[in-house]
């Protein structure tokens, strides 16, 4: 399978699929990395889409909602996780 996906970190490898999985909606492949070991690799990093160039600035710029949104949905997993998100920040 081809990562074409420019951002992730085995991008333009060509990798052996052994298998799927899907969770939440989300189907992905399990492949076999270079060093032998399995991972999971969604389907659509490997999608024709995946490598559409996205323009890059060098100012970037992130809407205070966009940044409230990111934080209500990390505060929301570490609550499905059983802790609080300002009690303690360590993994």
């Amino acid at each position: 399978m081809h990562v074409r996906y420019p951002w992730h970190p085995l991008h333009g490898q060509v990798l052996d699929v052994c298998g799927s999985h899907a969770m939440a909606g989300e189907r992905s492949y399990v492949v076999v990395l270079p060093d032998g070991s399995k991972t999971l690799l969604p389907v659509w990093m490997t999608e024709a889409s995946a490598a559409v160039a996205v323009p890059l600035t060098t100012t970037p710029h992130v809407s205070v909602a966009a940044l409230a949104h990111v934080r209500a949905l990390m505060a929301s997993s570490l609550d499905r996780r059983g802790r609080h998100p300002e009690a303690d920040p360590r993994p």
